[in-house]
């Protein structure tokens, strides 16, 4: 998988989850979550992967998803100013990484921003 297709495979989880009212904390979300993240970093970590920057970035996203859908599952309402931060972030993480543009932010400060 490339980091197109991971981001795409976040986003179905992430809207089939979220029309289910599932939690994060979920074993449906934690299955298959868990797969991607091993895989993930797999390839991160085996330096080989020419597309490492991007994936830690698609890490970055996913976790920014899974705030959002905890956020839902609590409460439609509830954090309403936070899901609008974290979408503006989500899709600023996505759009980072699609166009290649990785070295306009670098992933430390990503990571602060999302974590922050």
């Amino acid at each position: 998988m490339n980091k197109e297709d991971y981001l795409n495979l976040i986003d179905d989880k992430y809207y089939e989850a979220k029309k289910k009212r599932i939690s994060r904390m979920s074993v449906e979300w934690g299955k298959w979550s868990r797969e991607m993240n091993l895989e993930l970093r797999k390839k991160i970590e085996s330096k080989k992967d020419p597309e490492e920057l991007a994936l830690k970035y698609v890490v970055i996203y996913w976790t920014i998803r899974s705030r959002m859908l905890e956020l839902y599952f609590r409460s439609r309402f509830y954090g309403k100013n936070k899901i609008k931060k974290l979408s503006k972030e989500a899709s600023d993480i996505k759009e980072i990484t699609l166009t290649g543009k990785l070295k306009d932010i670098s992933f430390e400060d990503a990571a602060k921003r999302v974590l922050g």
